[in-house]
């Protein structure tokens, strides 16, 4: 707590927030975390007598043993002093900030949305926090972690479309009969060099996202190892054209898609890689790789890189997340999405059976309030499998080709399955 002091005495608010937060969430030796014993010690005390003593210009004003007497009221009292400072109409972005023990970001919520369930629920820092998240880029799993944008020129065009009380997630799932182009390593590992039609492929992927503008959709999610690197780029490559012929609202302009995922070479590596691309012109927001290996037929899928952080896109419906098949609930990678506020995820998927999933949404949207989108595709040669779903307050199980479903937006940024 002196560090914390010493922050808020140099009026080093950011940082401060972002130790407390830290802090709160270091484990204790019975296996609950500090923020537990500090929400017993909160004392519903007002903020305002603490931003009197931060107007007083004296370097050391706050020592340690005032924050340690009610660390939460001080959390509440740097979080709405940095909101004065920075926020909601600052032009302050989101840079990197040091609090001594690591790099995060703060995260600004707009009014009326974020925070999603964890807003309600004790033993989470979203129930004390107003006006920000603290997002830290270092994890105890060693998996790097990254705060993104809407590119400048972009962010007024996808906050009108989010701008609804209705909001439809599509998932696909493709029903053609197109083989994938795997090849076998003398190490027992595989590799898809590709879809024996691409151009079938692209021009289902290319219709499919068309209906889906039509229908008015927000998120559209395709499943894993369906879009090669070159369909994906393809894809936005029309998008581009279409932007400059037609305008911004031309037949693809989903706000934001996720084409798949494939294998891919990076820096002489293979790596499974997703990408978010805005529908605007197909300029990508964020990407994934997959970090969990996949076994078929006895063989390793062949993911040597992954140099993509898990990343999170900061936009006007929330936080949101991308992580493919089975690392939404094994490995480093899960237990990193665990810790993180999203208010979406959006998993492109190849399984047949679903059930560790779904499994893992309810979970993450009984104690993280996520919205969780799963598209997925049958292996090759599968005979049954499960449909993707998307998970609010209950299952829906998607249907061949194109699933929409509509949630509607709360007041208390909640959604909820409108029938």
């Amino acid at each position: 707590m002196d560090k914390v002091a010493e922050f808020i005495n140099t009026r080093c608010y950011r940082q401060a927030l972002a130790r407390l937060c830290r802090l709160a969430q270091e484990p204790l030796p019975d296996g609950r975390r500090n923020l537990d014993d500090w929400e017993l010690m909160y004392s519903h005390s007002q903020i305002n007598s603490l931003l009197e003593i931060l107007d007083v210009d004296k370097t050391d004003a706050v020592t340690q043993s005032d924050i340690e007497s009610d660390p939460l009221l001080w959390l509440q009292t740097i979080d709405e002093l940095c909101h004065r400072i920075f926020g909601p109409d600052s032009a302050t972005p989101h840079d990197t900030i040091n609090d001594g023990f690591g790099e995060s970001k703060l995260l600004r919520l707009y009014p009326g949305f974020g925070g999603g369930r964890l807003t309600g629920q004790f033993g989470n820092l979203s129930c004390w926090l107003k006006h920000h998240r603290v997002i830290p880029l270092d994890n105890i799993h060693g998996i790097p972690v990254d705060l993104c944008d809407i590119p400048s020129g972009h962010q007024d065009w996808t906050a009108c479309r989010f701008e609804t009380e209705l909001f439809k997630i599509g998932i696909i799932h493709f029903t053609d009969s197109l083989k994938l182009d795997i090849c076998y390593t003398d190490n027992r590992f595989f590799i898809c060099n590709g879809i024996d039609d691409a151009e079938q492929r692209l021009a289902a992927a290319l219709e499919h996202i068309r209906k889906a503008h039509e229908a008015g959709v927000h998120l559209l999610i395709m499943p894993e190892m369906t879009i090669t690197a070159d369909m994906r780029k393809a894809i936005s490559e029309q998008m581009m054209d279409l932007s400059l012929m037609v305008g911004e609202d031309h037949d693809l302009s989903v706000p934001l898609i996720i084409p798949g995922s494939f294998h891919e070479q990076c820096y002489s590596r293979w790596r499974n890689h997703a990408e978010a691309l805005c529908g605007l012109d197909g300029v990508t927001l964020f990407g994934s790789d997959k970090r969990e290996r996949v076994t078929f037929k006895d063989c390793g899928e062949m993911i040597e890189s992954s140099p993509t952080p898990i990343t999170c896109l900061a936009s006007p419906i929330g936080l949101i997340g991308m992580t493919i098949c089975r690392d939404l609930f094994m490995g480093s990678s899960a237990a990193v999405l665990q810790s993180l506020p999203l208010d979406w995820l959006l998993v492109p998927s190849m399984s047949d059976k679903l059930g560790p999933h779904k499994l893992a949404a309810k979970t993450l949207h009984d104690t993280r309030g996520m919205v969780i989108a799963v598209a997925n595709q049958q292996m090759p040669d599968a005979q049954e499998f499960d449909q993707g779903f998307v998970h609010h307050d209950k299952y829906e199980d998607g249907k061949p080709g194109l699933t929409i479903f509509t949630v509607e937006k709360r007041t208390n940024s909640h959604l909820r399955l409108v029938r």
